[in-house]
C-alpha cells in the first residue's frame, strides 16, 4: 500500500455476499470504450514500472543477476489479479498486483534463503528453483487464507488490530522499502561503510534514484492529483535516457553498468511447473514459514487499508469480505501462473478511476497491454532505468515513514506514537517477525494497563442520593437521607478482570465498616474473570470483620454459573441476593428502617395540626383491608379513587402483552398516596396495583371529593396541599437520583 498523505482511518465493513449474487459488473451497451481505454493504457504504463520497481526490489544482491525473471513474476501477478478483480471486486475500477509492504517482506527471506544456498558450495542450481517455489508457494498459500477469511465473513475481524500497531507496521515496512532502495542501488545492505559504498555506484545512478524518490515525495505532499506519480516516473525515465544522450553513452554500456533492466524474453516465464522439484531445498523453505505467517498478516492489514481509502476517496462502498476472496483467488491464480503475492492497490485504483474508466474493461485493457508488452515488445522493459524504479521504492518507504513518523505525531495520543516508533525500532534492529510478535505483545499490554485505568464502577451511592422505588412517608425519607451513610451501594459495569478487580477492591474497602448494609449491582458485568473471585472472597471475608451485611444485585444465572465454576457458589456465602438493584435496595432500606413495617392511623398519615378538622377529613376516607397478591386496581380501570396506605406494602406492576413477564416499577409504603394521578387526570389506570403483604389503605373516592369541596373546602385545600406535598417530594428525589446518575 502507498499512503502519500495520511494514514487511513479506521474501516466499516459491510457483509459480503457470495459472488454469484452480484454478477459481473459487464461493459453496459452505451458505456463508451474511449475513456476505458484511455485510462487502461495510462495505467498500464504505471504498473510496469510499478512491477519492475518491485521485482528489482526482491531480485537483488545475489538474485540481481536473474532480475529479468523477477520481473516476468511481478507481471503475472499484476495481470492475474488486474483481471480477476474485474469481474469480482466490489470496485469496477480496482486495480493491484505486487505492492510495497508485501515486496518489502518478501525480499528479506528471499535474500536470506539465497545467501544460505550460495554459502554451500556447488549449491547455484538450486538457487532459483527454491526462491521461485517461496514466492510462487508464498501467493498460493496467502491467497487460500485470504478466501477463507473472506468465505467466513472473518474480514470485519481485521479491524480489531490495534491501530498503533498497524502505524508501526507500516513504518517498519517504510524503513525495509528504503534498505530495499539501498540495496537496489549499491547491491548490498546498509553498512558502517557507507559512504564509499556510494561512491562506488555511478554518479548517473545515484542522481536519478535521489532525484526522482524526492520528486515524488515533494509532488505528492503538495499535490494529490492523480497524474503526479505517473508524470514523475514519465520524466524520470526521458529524463535518465536524454542524459544518456548528452553524455553519449550506449544503452548496452548503461545496461552492462547496472543501470538499465536486462531484455525480457518469453523464455524467462517462470511457473511452479517448470521448476526443477528435485533441486528445491524444502526444509529451507519450511525454515522460513514465520516469515510468511507475517507477510500474511501485512497483507491482511494492507487490503483493509486500501479498500477503506478507495472507499473514502471514491464513495463507493467497500465490501471488505468479498475483497479479500477476491484477491485470495487473484493470488491462488497468480502464484499456479508464476506470480508475486498481491494485493489491491490504492494509488493505481485511484489513477484508473480518476483517468476515466467507467467499466471494469479498463482493467482489462490494462492487463492485455502489459502481457502484451512483456511477450511482443519485450524491448520496452529494458529501458526502464533502475534508479528510477529504485527512486519510486525510496519514494514509497519514505513516505511511509513521513506518514507515521511526521504526519500521525499530532493525530495520534502519546502512548499510541511511543508504540508505532518502538514496532518500528524492532523491526529495523530485528527484523518484521519479531516487530510483529513485539507490536501484538505491546498493544495488548497497552491494552490492558489503559483499560485497568477505567474503574468498573459505574455509580456510587447511598441511601441520601438513590433509593428504591418504593414510595415512603415524608419521615421515613427524611431519616434515609440523614442516615444515608449506613448504607453504601456501588454499580459495577464492563468486565472486571486482574487488570480492575484490585482497584475495585480498594474503592469498596474505603467504605467498609462506616454502615450496615454494602449494596453491589452486577447487572451491567458483562463478564468476570478469576481474579474477580479471588477479590470477591476477600471482600466477603472484610466484610464479616467490619460486620458489614453484603447484597449482591443482578446477577443473572450466566454469571452465578461463572463465579461457581471458579469455586465461589454465592447462594453459600453470607451475602443476601436479588434479582435486581430496586428489590436488593429495597430490602437494606426495610432493614435499616425497622424490622417490622410501622402502623400508622389516617391522622397521622394527612398531618394535619388540628385533631378535629384530621378527624372530620378522615370520615370522608372508607378504610379497607387488601390481602397479599390481591390487585388493589387493575390496568384499565376508571381513576375513580385515591388511596393512602396506612400499613403493609402494595406495588406498582407493569404486565407485558403477549408474555409472562411483569416489571415492577414502583413500591409503596405506609404513609404514601396511590392511584393520586389518573384521580386527578380522570384517565384510566395505566398499571396494576397489587398488595405484596396483607395491607390496610384509606380510600377517598371521587363524588367524596366533590362533597368535601362543598361542605368543607378548607379541608379540600389542606388534602390537595398534602397530595402537592407528597408530588414534590417524590419529584425532588427523583431528580436527586437522576443527578447522581449522571
Amino acid at each position: 500500500m502507498h499512503q502519500e498523505s495520511t494514514p487511513a482511518p479506521a474501516a466499516t465493513f459491510t457483509t459480503a455476499p457470495p459472488f454469484a449474487s452480484r454478477p459481473p459488473q459487464l461493459l453496459p451497451e452505451k458505456t463508451p470504450f474511449g475513456p476505458n481505454l484511455v485510462a487502461g493504457a495510462l495505467c498500464a504504463l504505471v504498473m510496469l514500472a510499478y512491477a519492475s520497481s518491485f521485482a528489482t526490489l526482491i531480485f537483488g544482491g545475489i538474485l540481481a543477476p536473474s532480475v529479468n525473471l523477477g520481473v516476468w513474476t511481478a507481471i503475472i501477478g499484476s495481470c492475474a489479479t488486474v483481471v480477476t478483480l474485474s469481474f469480482l471486486s466490489s470496485f469496477r475500477f480496482s486495480l493491484g498486483g505486487p505492492d510495497s509492504n508485501p515486496s518489502a517482506i518478501l525480499a528479506i527471506p528471499a535474500a536470506a534463503i539465497a545467501a544460505e544456498i550460495v554459502r554451500e558450495p556447488g549449491a547455484g542450481a538450486q538457487l532459483l528453483p527454491t526462491v521461485f517455489l517461496f514466492l510462487f508457494g508464498s501467493a498460493v498459500l496467502c491467497g487460500l487464507l485470504l478466501y477463507l477469511f473472506g468465505r467466513l465473513q472473518w474480514g470485519r475481524y481485521v479491524r480489531y488490530i490495534p491501530h498503533p500497531v498497524v502505524g508501526g507496521f507500516l513504518a517498519g515496512t517504510g524503513y525495509l522499502l528504503i534498505a530495499g532502495a539501498w540495496k537496489m542501488l549499491i547491491g548490498k545492505n546498509f553498512s558502517h561503510t557507507l559512504a564509499a559504498d556510494l561512491e562506488a555506484v555511478p554518479a548517473l545512478g545515484w542522481v536519478f534514484a535521489i532525484g526522482v524518490g524526492g520528486a515524488l515525495i515533494l509532488a505528492t505532499r503538495i499535490s494529490k492529483h492523480f497524474l503526479i506519480i505517473p508524470a514523475v516516473l514519465a520524466a524520470g525515465v526521458i529524463g535518465f535516457h536524454l542524459t544518456l544522450l548528452a553524455l553519449g553513452r550506449p544503452l548496452e554500456e548503461a545496461r552492462a553498468a547496472g543501470l538499465l533492466l536486462p531484455p525480457l524474453a518469453g523464455g524467462d516465464w517462470q511457473t511452479p511447473f517448470n521448476q526443477p522439484l528435485g533441486e528445491v531445498l524444502w526444509d529451507l523453505l519450511l525454515a522460513h514459514g514465520k516469515d510468511f505467517a507475517a507477510m500474511t498478516l501485512v497483507v491482511l492489514v494492507t487490503i483493509l487499508l486500501n479498500a477503506t481509502s478507495l472507499d473514502l476517496a471514491t464513495g463507493k462502498e467497500a465490501d471488505f469480505n468479498r475483497e479479500l476472496k477476491a484477491l485470495g483467488i487473484a493470488n491462488v491464480l497468480g502464484g499456479l501462473a508464476g506470480g508475486l503475492v498481491s494485493v489491491n492497490s490504492f494509488n493505481r485504483s485511484l489513477l484508473n478511476h480518476r483517468a476515466g474508466a467507467n467499466s471494469p474493461w479498463a482493467a482489462r485493457v490494462c492487463a492485455g497491454l502489459v502481457i502484451g508488452a512483456a511477450i511482443f515488445a519485450p524491448g520496452a522493459v529494458a529501458l526502464l532505468p533502475r534508479p528510477v524504479l529504485t527512486g519510486l521504492v525510496l519514494y514509497l518507504g519514505v513516505s511511509l515513514l513521513l506518514n507515521w513518523l511526521w504526519d500521525a505525531r499530532r493525530e495520534l495520543p502519546v502512548s499510541d506514537y511511543l508504540t508505532v516508533l518502538a514496532i518500528l525500532v524492532i523491526v529495523a534492529a530485528f527484523g518484521i517477525v519479531p516487530g510483529v510478535i513485539m507490536g501484538i505483545i505491546i498493544a495488548s499490554l497497552s491494552f490492558v494497563v489503559t483499560f485497568s485505568l477505567q474503574s468498573v464502577v459505574k455509580q456510587r451511592f447511598t441511601t441520601a442520593t438513590r433509593r428504591s422505588n418504593v414510595e415512603r412517608p415524608a419521615a421515613e425519607l427524611a431519616w434515609l437521607s440523614e442516615h444515608g451513610g449506613r448504607l453504601h451501594g456501588f454499580v459495577l459495569h464492563g468486565h472486571i478482570f486482574f487488570g480492575t478487580a484490585s482497584s475495585l477492591l480498594e474503592e469498596i474497602r474505603a467504605v467498609l465498616g462506616k454502615g450496615e448494609a454494602l449494596v453491589i449491582d452486577f447487572w451491567l458485568v458483562q463478564g468476570i474473570d478469576a481474579s474477580s473471585v479471588i477479590v470477591l472472597r476477600k471482600l466477603l471475608r472484610l466484610a464479616g470483620e467490619q460486620n458489614t451485611q453484603l447484597v449482591f444485585t443482578g446477577i443473572d444465572d450466566k454469571l452465578r454459573a461463572r463465579f461457581a465454576a471458579c469455586g465461589l457458589p454465592l447462594e453459600k456465602t453470607p451475602a443476601r441476593l436479588f434479582s435486581d438493584l430496586d428489590r436488593g435496595l429495597e430490602w437494606a432500606e426495610s432493614q435499616l428502617l425497622t424490622s417490622a413495617r410501622p402502623r400508622i392511623t389516617l391522622q397521622e398519615a394527612l398531618s394535619l395540626p388540628d385533631h378535629a378538622d384530621a378527624e372530620a377529613l378522615a370520615g370522608y376516607f372508607t378504610v379497607i383491608d387488601i390481602p397479599a397478591g390481591q390487585a388493589l386496581f387493575k390496568r384499565g380501570d376508571p381513576s375513580n379513587a385515591l388511596y393512602i396506605l396506612l400499613w403493609g406494602q402494595v406495588s406498582v406492576y407493569l404486565h407485558v402483552s403477549g408474555s409472562d413477564y411483569t416489571k415492577r416499577l414502583r413500591g409503596y409504603g405506609p404513609g404514601t398516596i396511590i392511584g393520586e394521578m389518573g384521580f386527578y387526570g380522570e384517565a384510566p389506570r395505566s398499571a396494576d396495583v397489587e398488595a405484596d403483604i396483607p395491607s390496610r389503605a384509606a380510600r377517598l373516592e371521587i363524588h367524596r371529593l366533590k362533597a368535601l369541596e362543598i361542605s368543607r373546602p378548607d379541608l379540600a385545600a389542606q388534602l390537595h396541599r398534602f397530595v402537592i406535598n407528597t408530588l414534590a417530594a417524590r419529584l425532588r428525589t427523583s431528580n436527586e437520583e437522576l443527578r447522581q446518575m449522571l
